[in-house]
């Protein structure tokens, strides 16, 4: 009797063990929103196919903290410094917040003719929400005496600029 209950008891609990597991599966299964169809390419008068844009909210299948589906928020670039008409000075200190593609922030430093003055870039994040980034961006001196600071995160498809933000300022 001793003996049989010695291995009944392991056994039920395996047994247990195996039928939580399969409820498990078949909840993830079951909570899995259906996979949308990718987007449909638009044609354009020039015969170049163009996608829509993506959307602002991205919902995800990755469970997070208890619950089915993950939300992505805040998608693109927020520019916090220079503000508008900062004057400013080689190198220029670009900070904001960002979730972009690969976390790539690209930036421009533009005359108020449009030549640019300087390049440089910021890494972010891509991920759920937006996180903050900083850079320093060297420039050569202006003939204009204001200007424009550009922020934009380069498309994956074809290079384009995403999410661009621009602020007006002024040189030393």
């Amino acid at each position: 009797m001793v003996k049989d209950l010695k291995i009944l008891i392991p056994a039920a609990l395996i047994f247990l063990l195996a039928l939580f597991g399969i409820y498990r599966l078949y909840q993830v299964r079951v909570a899995r929103p259906q996979e949308s169809p990718s987007p449909t390419p638009t044609a354009t008068p020039s015969g170049f196919e163009t996608f829509p844009s993506p959307p602002t909210s991205v919902p995800s299948t990755l469970p997070a903290s208890g619950s089915d589906t993950v939300e992505v928020k805040n998608i693109g670039i927020t520019l916090t410094s220079p503000q508008i008409d900062d004057l400013v000075s080689s190198p220029v200190k670009v900070t904001g917040r960002a979730n972009v593609f690969e976390g790539h922030v690209s930036i421009r430093v533009k005359d108020a003719n449009g030549q640019i003055l300087g390049q440089g870039f910021a890494t972010a994040c891509m991920d759920i929400d937006a996180c903050p980034f900083e850079a320093s961006v060297p420039f050569t001196n202006s003939t204009t005496l204001t200007g424009e600071v550009e922020l934009y995160s380069p498309s994956a498809v074809d290079g384009t600029e995403q999410y661009l933000q621009s602020v007006s300022i002024r040189f030393f």
